[in-house]
């Protein structure tokens, strides 16, 4: 699954760590996107995450529309379509996950909290992840832009580029995340990851933008809405089981 709002935020971690020395107003921003959701017990989202990916002259585009629905501490649905379509439930105690395309769905046990690493595969819903995940990609080297306006709205514009090439001049990558923070309610409105990396001759951009049509913080979510009911027609299709075999030397 690319449809994950923070695998793809993940993604553009891994290459955006750089060196310490940002602005502080960068940072004041910062600050106050993760205040505006640290204490959320509920919330929901309407997502649109699009990529589109060049290679030579070949071009692809993917884009799914995501609608999460979370409450404190592991319950949530997720349900993602367009390129990819996947619906996760967790009512708290058991976890879902269900592939419309090929109509069957496997269950674990929920994770204690959504907030912890790998609690979803579509991402974990919590919102109080998203100040974290912004401060690992411009926390280090960001600048602030001039404000701009979305859809009628002002925000404000942070931007990281990371640059690396190889010595011998052959390969390298660029990339460019760039955050738009509504300057009222100081949530994240959109993110945009550009990438370009070479290869010798060969040469991939690739370009993924996430965009929140809607939030809401602690709306009334009855805990009936996380509740999972097999579609007609769909199969429960067993967990892979673990790896057997004697414990890693240490």
């Amino acid at each position: 699954m690319r449809t994950s709002f923070f695998v793809s935020l993940l993604a553009g971690v891994m290459l955006l760590a750089g060196a310490p020395g940002y602005a502080q107003d960068v940072q004041t921003i910062l600050n106050r996107v993760a205040a505006a959701y640290k204490n959320a017990k509920s919330y929901q989202a309407q997502t649109t995450i699009t990529e589109t990916r060049q290679v030579g002259g070949q071009q692809q585009k993917r884009s799914s529309t995501i609608s999460t629905r979370f409450k404190a501490p592991n319950k949530v649905v997720t349900i993602v379509q367009g390129s990819d379509n996947l619906h996760v439930y967790s009512d708290g105690k058991t976890m879902y996950i269900y592939s419309p395309k090929e109509k069957q769905y496997m269950k674990m046990p929920a994770p204690a909290s959504m907030a912890q690493p790998g609690a979803s595969p579509v991402g974990a819903g919590d919102p109080s992840q998203i100040g974290a995940q912004l401060q690992m990609i411009f926390g280090a080297d960001a600048k602030k832009l001039s404000d701009r306006n979305v859809d009628g709205r002002p925000m404000h514009v942070l931007q990281s580029t990371r640059t690396e090439q190889s010595e011998d001049g052959k390969s390298g990558f660029k990339v460019t995340a760039t955050a738009y923070v509504d300057k009222a309610t100081f949530m994240l409105r959109q993110l945009t990851l550009d990438a370009t990396q070479s290869q010798g001759t060969q040469k991939m951009t690739q370009t993924i933008v996430v965009s929140f049509a809607s939030q809401q913080i602690n709306p009334n979510l009855p805990d009936s809405v996380f509740v999972f009911k097999p579609p007609a027609g769909a199969t429960e299709r067993q967990m892979p089981a673990p790896p057997s075999g004697p414990p890693a030397p240490r």
